[in-house]
């Protein structure tokens, strides 16, 4: 090995002597060495310099690799100075840490980059598009790493100490598939269902979500849709799918072609309150709650939209005695509250609001709590339409009518009880004419119109609302 000597300047003039002990152990004759560890304390060599009033330069180099044609004995676990022996094993410990390393992130972006809770980031929910776009990539990539250190600890190359980092790995994937309410939740194809007579295990004051399709009446008890908020069937020729958001309690229901299948599709999230869905094969988001894509379109497949109604078991038994019921083994369950945080937009009410939106041109939502109990009829102008709006007396539903008559007209109703026509509930200030509580004229110059019906969802929260609809109305009332 070349080397360079290395001078020192000494310090300058004075007496001094310094002592330079000897590692190796001094010869005994010139034909062999003995190592210093097989020679007596007393017997080691000593060297004196003494300085004269002048500095003197002390010349130092490597120790010859043999003398007088032995070679030089080490000491026993000795190493020759060489850079390679620092260098390989920090290159070592790197890349091993590198490795660990990058196997800990991608399984935390499959098991926190769908999490709801991003949602309360300006570009949360991109976050989560882009999660589960690259789950399956970030998974194997996880995966691969971690048999790439077992194999190395299997091997004897590395310690054993790197099998701990598979311990935050196996966790990762644990809450990402298991780790959460919104994890375990299920897809339904083509569930039972039975007749009202059987569906004993529902309540009077269950809720169900009610529809009707071509005719045949459909019950499914939230208590189910909140561990399985999506249920694919088939009635006759149709498919129909029904999208449920426990947390926010609203169901949207569609007419699907065959090209919706329940094996391609998956939950991925809730952000804000709202189901967010992924149907694998085409590569396309779909938002339950407002029962569109991302960018406000209608899914592909999704061919007709089915009014969905949420109400207790009893007022829709009553309503349909025809009815068929959903029959899972899950078990019903309480109506679960908001609990994930909304996006960042500007609310104009509190977002734990309980509002009902109206199905104007434009919609708006309406305080519930605002609308007086007495059935006394509120004349609005919102949404693009002139309304009237009232709560039925006794149950307390939200009914909102267009006031439009004959085209042109828009008459201001006010309450009017009339003993003798007890179906009458409403007057017109306009023409005087005698108005029931489901919008028809009985008596007077508009005998025989018919307002036409505006459709409400009750009880919905406005912050989830406001979350995916940032020009969303609130109905003012005086």
């Amino acid at each position: 090995m070349s080397h360079a000597p290395v001078s020192q300047p000494l310090r300058p003039a004075g007496p001094a002597a310094v002592s330079v002990e000897l590692p190796m152990g001094l010869l005994r004759d010139r034909d062999q060495l003995v190592d210093s560890d097989l020679m007596p304390a007393e017997s080691a060599g000593r060297i004196t310099l003494r300085f004269s009033s002048r500095a003197s330069i002390l010349t130092l180099g490597p120790a010859p690799r043999e003398m007088y044609g032995q070679p030089l004995l080490r000491s026993p676990g000795s190493h020759r100075a060489d850079a390679g022996y620092i260098v390989k094993p920090v290159v070592r410990f790197l890349v091993t840490l590198l490795l660990a390393t990058l196997a800990l992130a991608s399984a935390t972006v499959v098991a926190f980059g769908t999490h709801p809770a991003l949602a309360k980031y300006p570009s949360g929910l991109d976050w989560i598009v882009l999660a589960r776009r690259v789950q399956w990539p970030m998974l194997t990539l996880s995966l691969a790493l971690c048999l790439t250190l077992i194999g190395m600890v299997t091997a004897g190359r590395r310690s054993a100490f790197w099998l701990l980092v598979l311990m935050p790995v196996l966790f990762l994937m644990y809450q990402r598939f298991a780790g959460g309410p919104v994890r375990r939740m299920a897809i339904l194809d083509n569930p039972p269902f039975v007749g009202m007579e059987k569906a004993t295990h529902l309540k009077n004051d269950a809720q169900v979500i009610g529809l009707v399709l071509d005719g045949q009446p459909y019950a499914y008890p939230t208590g189910a849709l909140t561990l399985a908020p999506v249920v694919v069937h088939a009635e006759a020729d149709k498919r129909l799918i029904v999208m449920y958001s426990p947390y926010a309690g609203r169901a949207q229901a569609f007419v699907v072609d065959n090209t919706i299948k329940p094996r391609e599709m998956d939950i991925v999230s809730m952000p804000a309150d709202a189901l967010l869905l992924y149907n694998s094969r085409i590569g396309q988001f779909i938002n339950a709650f407002t029962g569109t894509t991302l960018n406000g379109e209608r899914p592909d497949g999704f061919t007709k939209a089915i009014e969905t109604h949420r109400l207790s078991w009893r007022e829709w038994r009553t309503q349909y005695p025809d009815t068929q019921v959903l029959a899972t083994a899950l078990a019903p369950a309480e109506r679960i509250q908001p609990h994930f945080p909304l996006r960042p937009v500007k609310m104009d009410l509190p977002a734990e609001t309980k509002v009902a939106l109206l199905g104007t041109p434009q919609p708006v939502v309406v305080q519930i709590s605002k609308i007086a109990r007495d059935g006394e009829p509120l004349n609005l102008v919102a949404g693009g339409a002139n309304l009237l709006v009232f709560r039925e007396r006794g149950a307390g539903r939200v009914r909102v009518f267009n006031r439009a008559v004959s085209g042109d007209l828009f008459p201001r109703f006010k309450r009017k009880a009339i003993s003798a026509k007890p179906e009458v509930a409403f007057t017109d200030a306009d023409t005087g004419s005698l108005w029931t509580w489901d919008g028809h004229c009985v008596d007077g110059y508009a005998k025989g119109e018919v307002l036409k019906s505006v459709s409400v969802e009750e009880d919905l929260p406005y912050g989830t609302l406001k979350s995916y609809a940032a020009g969303l109305g609130v109905l003012k009332i005086p």
